[in-house]
């Protein structure tokens, strides 16, 4: 007796594996001692397909849907008959370019989590069917999941990104350790022209990120800030952006290495420079935001954008010194390996993001 079968690649109609399996004629003649045809009632007696309405036991079939082995149709006979008669829970999972065992190590991943899944369900009762499909269907860094998430993010009439603080639009902050928020986004056009009023972003950058300030300028609008919301802002110090990097950058930020495709050396970044140039800036950097974060499957961590890419940013020196530009831009690449950025950001690529304590 099975409690919660656990299926991989198994025959369960010998008369059709006759004619699709690699090997059928061979083995099936010296199994059974000659064709379907010749022996029908031996070919049913022995296929397991004709006695699946006798199944209770919730079965989980898995295939490589290039098997030659045992074909991947012998796996859709089994799920179809069970899902048609309906006295057992089935789930039926195909591995895509795999055949008679999986060769990809994130198929295996899969395997290895589909099938405890499937005996922590229906052999130890830790988690409903139900609850488990929905983890599968939708994973919590899925665009969908993120997408959904991203409607806590604090917005302006007009779709401008911030909060209304003490009247201005000023930067939205979230938790960032236990006694530190950091700024959700890079400081925007929209946000650095409440502070500036002969800044102009041109209509439809207002949610770009503000580039091309000098660090005098950064301290200026974190002071002004502090008196016009009576909250401590500052920019954050050289290790805290390394810090905040490093647990939420993701994989695909704008840098350099989102428009070539690849990660240039420094030679190749030299060359790309003079091309590079005669682009103009607002057709490389982004609306704050545009990338996925690298910590989105994390459970209750707010979103934060944009650290490794789009805007390099004015931090201060940790000993309180003077300011540094931190991090990747749209035309440099970070190295977390290196004191310093591999490349200097041009201003034009540089802006700033806000810490409050």
């Amino acid at each position: 007796t099975y409690r919660c079968p656990d299926c991989d690649a198994t025959d369960v109609n010998w008369i059709s594996d006759y004619g699709n399996c690699s090997f059928g004629v061979r083995f099936d003649n010296s199994y059974f001692g000659g064709a379907p045809w010749n022996n029908v009632e031996t070919y049913i007696d022995k296929s397991p397909l004709f006695e699946m309405d006798k199944v209770r036991a919730p079965t989980l079939i898995q295939f490589g849907d290039s098997d030659k082995t045992v074909p991947t149709e012998q796996g859709w006979q089994h799920y179809r008959a069970l899902q048609q008669i309906g006295k057992a829970p089935v789930r039926f999972i195909l591995y895509p370019d795999e055949g008679h065992g999986l060769g990809r190590l994130s198929h295996q991943r899969r395997k290895m989590e589909e099938d405890l899944a499937w005996m922590d369900t229906y052999l130890f009762g830790e988690t409903s069917m139900t609850e488990r499909v929905a983890d599968r269907r939708l994973p919590d860094d899925a665009p969908l999941a993120r997408l959904e998430r991203t409607k806590a993010i604090a917005r302006t009439d007009g779709g401008r990104y911030g909060e209304r603080v003490g009247g201005v639009l000023a930067p939205e902050t979230v938790p960032f350790g236990d006694t530190l928020s950091a700024g959700r986004f890079e400081v925007t056009r929209a946000q650095w022209q409440a502070f500036d009023d002969d800044y102009d972003a041109p209509p439809g950058t207002e949610n770009y990120p503000v580039t091309g300030r000098s660090f005098a300028e950064a301290q200026d609008y974190v002071a002004w800030l502090r008196e016009q919301t009576g909250r401590p802002y500052r920019l954050l110090t050289k290790n805290e952006h390394r810090a905040l990097a490093e647990s939420a950058s993701g994989d695909d930020e704008n840098d350099l290495s989102y428009w070539t495709g690849y990660a240039p050396t420094p030679g190749e970044r030299e060359a790309l420079k003079a091309r590079l140039s005669t682009v103009a800036p607002d057709r490389l950097l982004m609306p704050v935001g545009s990338r996925p974060p690298g910590h989105a499957d994390r459970e209750g961590a707010p979103l934060v954008f944009d650290l490794g890419g789009n805007a390099a940013e004015w931090t201060l020196q940790d000993d309180g010194s003077g300011g540094t530009v931190t991090g990747a831009s749209t035309v440099t690449l970070a190295d977390e390996k290196a004191a310093t950025p591999l490349d200097t950001p041009p201003p034009a690529f540089t802006g700033l993001r806000v810490a409050v304590e």
